[in-house]
């Protein structure tokens, strides 16, 4: 049954997540809980997602100014807005990324993609059952780098990925990698639930007067948070952080995956969600990068030229050595490395990104 592989695969931590939220936690281990999960699977048209939570996390980060790069880091900060799923949406989402993860790996098969698209999916490290980490597809880059005589490394970011997803675009390649025309009524509640979503924000769900009404009100949700509840009623974006957002992302960039397949054969070529990397010769570069962002403007999408690099590296008498790096906008940075998945690559050692390390000692 497939309920049952679902429930298997499922790591512990998984099977129990201990937020606070809307309604209460289940865990799966207990089998009444999982009976109770099961049986909104089967009657899915029926279910009534809750909100998400809206909470802004703030990373505190320390940048050195580009025209003093030896200097002192500048304390700055980066909000990122994190969506928290209810406890019965999260095993509702769980549940339908494993049943489309697997058709989504066939598709990858069959196109030649496996190796290309590495984040949000299980990539095992040979010889044993533990997966791969950033940790091991930075190594693997740095490590085809070392293998060249003279190469261009590109890294480039997408802006606002998960904000920017075209939702019929989203639903087009999702039908596409299935092989079907259009979705079906179940995966289509689904659908609409993370592109139309709704949320409250952490500050609102923390209220006690809301939290004093939720307790008794469960069977009325929307009622007991009216006017409070908001709605994206754009064309774009999904939530960050359900068990399903990443693969919706993966799938959202099929079609430009495989076209860098097809055209650049011979180009190194990875993708880490929205963190994107290529190593090529000279003679390529200037072709990749016009295909590159002609594709993901194709995708309704826009690249950051800001976090955007061109690296070239040469072999010298000790090794690979990084002679120049630029920026999106073709401005020579003060930098001599690799920037990847938060290492810094010089063409023979690896070291920690500078950041990591500011954020460390802050």
């Amino acid at each position: 049954m497939l309920y049952q592989e679902w429930k298997n695969q499922i790591g512990l931590e998984k099977k129990v997540r201990n937020y606070q939220h809307i309604d209460g936690r289940l865990d799966l281990n207990n089998e009444l809980n999982f009976l109770r999960v099961v049986d909104v699977l089967k009657n899915i048209k029926g279910h009534q997602f809750l909100p998400f939570i809206k909470k802004d996390k703030t990373e505190i980060r320390f940048r050195r100014s580009k025209n003093n790069p030896k200097g002192r880091a500048q304390r700055t900060k980066k909000v990122r807005p994190i969506m928290y799923v209810s406890h019965i949406d999260a095993h509702i989402y769980s549940y339908y990324n494993f049943a489309l993860m697997d058709r989504y790996e066939q598709y990858l098969n069959e196109i030649g993609l496996s190796e290309n698209v590495i984040a949000y999916r299980k990539i095992e490290i040979a010889g044993t059952q533990k997966g791969k980490s950033n940790i091991n597809f930075a190594g693997e880059v740095f490590d085809y780098i070392k293998t060249k005589d003279e190469c261009v490394v590109i890294t480039h970011d997408i802006e606002h990925f998960f904000d920017e997803i075209n939702h019929k675009l989203l639903k087009d390649n999702i039908c596409k990698i299935q092989g079907i025309e259009k979705l079906d009524e179940s995966f289509y509640k689904v659908f609409r639930s993370l592109t139309a979503y709704k949320y409250i924000t952490h500050e609102d769900f923390l209220n006690k007067k809301i939290k004093r009404k939720l307790s008794h009100g469960k069977y009325a949700i929307y009622q007991t948070l009216k006017g409070i509840v908001e709605e994206n009623r754009t064309n774009m974006g999904i939530p960050q952080g359900s068990p399903i957002s990443g693969l919706l992302a993966n799938i959202y960039l099929v079609n430009f995956d495989s076209d860098i397949k097809k055209l650049f054969p011979d180009v190194f070529y990875r993708r880490y969600s929205d963190d994107l990397v290529f190593v090529c010769n000279k003679l390529q570069k200037d072709d990749l990068l016009k295909f590159v962002d002609k594709k993901i403007k194709e995708s309704l999408l826009k690249i950051n030229s800001k976090k955007s690099f061109v690296s070239y590296l040469k072999r010298g008498e000790k090794g690979m050595v990084c002679e120049k790096v630029t920026n999106g906008l073709g401005e020579k940075l003060g930098r001599d490395y690799v920037d990847y998945l938060g290492f810094e690559f010089s063409g023979n050692n690896i070291f920690l990104r500078k950041n990591t390390i500011q954020k460390l000692k802050h």
